[in-house]
């Protein structure tokens, strides 16, 4: 029997379905579609939509055995009735319905879904279709595309309030009959039209035993913040002791929050951080973040024992107009003048340290598909001692490039007016002009050829403010003196560049499979007429780092004070092998440059012309072995003087979750300063992996060992069991570090220890780094492959 009728609690149990799938944030929404249904959460139900506008509107149909009209008003259905409306779907062995006053019961076996979440109970259902207040007793949910579900003694939902109360309420993500954890509270309330829902007397359980009490326990049920306080984070050992930080999150506005964290370290004090957010128009966005130390206790009875300790860091981009021409960003990280060791010491989350300097630069300009101008000034701050100069800031640049394709034609352009400023004594300024047109002609363009032809010219125009007397760095060290460098410079150098590539391929076989070898010889000559640049100061050039691509580049030195003149010839050759199925299984590149004359361009004045005609013959290699197994290879040969200067190796195993890599780097002390420096070659071997030990047990480590100072550089040791719902890992991690403030260039050993326990779904607390992954903090995991798959 078939009748349709509106009104049935079907609507009743709406207001329940609105709530509960409002608590899923908007990332888990996005994630939805893509949740992992494996063994852990067969029993969820996949999340369906309604594909109604409005699904109140749907006319309802019910389907029962029997149905029964009595003469007092009331409507009977018996008998595996069924209650559908769109995706919703409301089950019960039997519902009665008063026609007068409206009110509605069901019992037995009741199962209602709407597709975003599903409630059974075995019990009863009371309500009214005129006040939409319905009453649900022993009642279980379970949300759909979540693993969220739960149980309460009794469900009371208000349509009149929009409110709906939860009394015995509890909520795990754990799978049935496996709760790890669970919270359990005495009454829980949710408004639809508030963002939060409030809960209490809750507990914690893990398993049947209670571990943490909360009287009053606000939660989210829509996409908004809460303020609170987030879950503490603990580290153990190391240099500054027991180490705990509380962040209290702060939810200023839609636009704007704010994270407040006292940090306390055993060994050096309290500290104070402070992490701003803001989005205050649309298009732009920023974040600052400070941290403040009135005095480290570790530098009693030093210079600095009474100095505070801070750091600050502020980020910001910013697009003024809807398509993105006009930009704007700053990087700004800054600490105390005399603080050269704030970042080993604190590791504070923001801030990035190269070659001992923190940036602080503003960018800003207008972007086209076509040129692009933008001005940028910047200065850094040394994090070191007893250096004799410092860097130069950009005070400010100004930079026009340009680049636009005509058929066979592409017309470029660069230019730049930077000014240099440096507070340092002794040193030297300047403003420099820069403009470097370049016109590129392709002279064959065909499949498996290509020859281009490129004509350019460089025009640096130099004003030089140069000191009385410079500082001895200068003179010492680099060989500048006041009266070699002039205050005004011109240099106009033109160039020229011829770069061909043939490719070839033929089929073969090997082991009894289908490849595919390619050869593809590289051809370019280089041409620049010499002129003296010892009259013109060091600014942002030093030399450049040499590999296979850089032979095959126009400079020699990063920057533009220095243009080495060039009368060379590159060849070079690309070999790959392709499978059957297209995969690129091994690629093999070698090149070296040969100069007709010794580029007569040094870097600084004191350095002695060179008479090599020859670089460094250069290597590169990757291989796929079977999907499983990687090599990747570098290296670098002086064919002059028949050495070895420099070369690593990475052999890599992955597969499935299984990772293991191993590798091994040299550097010539004759050819690398850093490595010099050591008094003895580099020589590092170190190795990773990642290692599942069965489906809930993984073990990863990393070591490395730098062979020729005989000491270990890093070592990490790490267990963790996943469950389900529940995790627990353990870190042990021994590393070295430079007491970079109180004594420079002294290395300790530090060890430490991270224990942490996550409750998927909830939160996770502990020691240590939530960040469970191969490699170490010194030197972490990355793959340096090449292949094109």
């Amino acid at each position: 029997m078939r009748i349709r009728i509106i009104g049935l609690p079907l609507l009743l149990l709406s207001g329940l379905s609105q709530a509960q799938t409002q608590t899923q944030d908007a990332a888990d929404a996005a994630t939805a579609a893509a949740f992992n249904f494996g063994r852990c959460f067969s029993h969820v139900p996949l999340r369906v939509e309604s594909t109604s506008a409005n699904s109140n509107n749907v006319p309802i149909t019910v389907t029962a055995e029997t149905l029964d009209a009595t003469r007092d008003g009331k409507i009977l259905y018996r008998g595996d009735v069924l209650v559908e409306q769109g995706q919703r779907k409301f089950n019960a062995d039997y519902v009665e319905l008063e026609q007068i006053s409206r009110d509605v019961l069901a019992q037995g076996n009741i199962h209602y879904t709407d597709g975003t979440i599903s409630v059974d109970s075995e019990q009863r259902l009371t309500g009214n279709l005129t006040t939409k207040d319905t009453q649900l007793e022993d009642a279980q949910y379970q949300f759909h595309g979540d693993p969220g579900r739960g149980q309460a003694k009794q469900v009371l939902l208000s349509e009149n309030t929009n409110q709906i109360d939860l009394k015995g309420a509890s909520y795990t993500t754990c799978p049935p009959n496996s709760e790890a954890w669970q919270l359990k509270a005495s009454t829980v309330q949710v408004e639809q039209d508030e963002p939060f829902g409030e809960a209490w007397n809750a507990v914690l359980w893990l398993g049947d035993v209670p571990v943490f009490y909360f009287p009053y326990l606000r939660f989210p049920v829509k996409d908004e913040r809460l303020s609170g306080f987030l879950y503490p984070s603990f580290t153990l050992g190391g240099t500054n002791g027991t180490d705990i930080s509380v962040p209290y999150y702060w939810n200023i506005a839609p636009n704007y929050d704010a994270t407040f964290t006292p940090r306390y370290m055993e060994q050096r004090g309290t500290m104070a951080q402070l992490e701003f957010r803001y989005l205050p128009v649309a298009g732009q966005s920023g974040t600052l973040y400070g941290e403040y130390l009135s005095n480290d206790n570790k530098l009693l009875n030093t210079e600095w024992e009474d100095d505070p300790r801070w750091l600050l860091n502020w980020r910001h981009n910013a697009r003024f107009d809807a398509e993105g021409h006009w930009r704007a960003s700053a990087d700004y990280t800054k600490v105390a003048g005399w603080d050269n060791g704030y970042l080993d010491d604190f590791s504070p989350p923001v801030g990035q340290v190269v070659d001992d300097q923190l940036m602080q630069s503003f960018l800003g300009g207008y972007y086209d598909k076509h040129w692009q101008l933008t001005t940028e000034i910047r200065d850094y701050q040394i994090l070191k001692t007893g250096l004799d100069t410092m860097p130069f800031q950009l005070a400010p640049s100004v930079a026009l490039t340009s680049y636009k394709g005509f058929g066979s034609f592409d017309l470029g352009l660069e230019t730049e007016i930077t000014q240099f400023k440096n507070d340092a004594d002794g040193v030297y300024e300047a403003t420099r002009i820069h403009i470097e047109p370049k016109l590129v002609y392709s002279v064959v363009n065909q499949p498996g050829a290509q020859l281009t032809a490129d004509v350019g010219a460089y025009y640096t125009h130099y004003e030089q403010d140069i000191p009385d007397t410079l500082s001895s760095y200068y003179q010492n060290t680099q060989g500048f003196t006041a009266n070699g460098l002039d205050s005004s410079v011109d240099r106009l150098l033109p160039r020229f560049r011829l770069n061909g590539t043939l490719v070839f391929d033929r089929e073969t076989q090997w082991f009894a499979q289908d490849f595919t070898q390619t050869l593809e010889p590289q051809l370019q000559y280089l041409y620049v007429p010499f002129k003296d640049q010892n009259n013109i100061g060091l600014y942002d050039t030093t030399d450049m780092r040499q590999d296979y691509y850089s032979l095959f580049s126009d400079r020699r030195f990063a920057g533009l004070d220095r243009i080495s003149d060039a009368n060379q010839i590159t060849a070079g050759f690309t070999s790959r092998i392709y499978d059957a199925d297209s995969v690129e299984r091994l690629r093999l590149a070698l090149a070296q440059s040969y100069n007709f004359t010794s580029p007569k361009v040094q870097l600084f004045p004191n350095d002695e012309p060179s008479d090599t005609k020859r670089s460094f013959l250069t290597f590169e290699g990757d291989l796929n072995i079977d999907g499983d197994w990687f090599v990747h290879t570098e290296a670098q040969q002086d064919t002059r003087n028949h050495r070895f200067a420099a070369g690593n190796i990475t052999l890599e195993y992955n597969n499935q979750g299984r990772l293991a890599q191993l590798g091994f780097r040299h550097l010539n002390q004759s050819y690398f300063p850093d490595a010099s420096l050591r008094g003895d070659d580099l020589n590092q071997l170190g190795g990773t992996f990642s290692w599942p030990l069965d489906p809930q047990w993984r073990l990863i480590g990393g070591h490395y060992r730098d062979i020729e100072l005989n000491r270990n550089i890093d070592t990490l040791i790490g267990l963790r069991y996943d469950s389900c719902c529940w995790a627990v890992s353990l870190v042990w991690e021994q590393s070295q570090k430079e007491e970079t403030q109180t004594n420079p260039g002294e290395v300790q050993q530090e060890t430490l220890i991270g224990l942490r326990f996550e409750l998927k779904g909830l939160s996770s607390f502990g020691t240590g780094d939530d960040d469970f992954s191969p490699g170490t903090s010194l030197l972490p995991y990355y793959r340096p492959f090449n292949l094109n798959n």
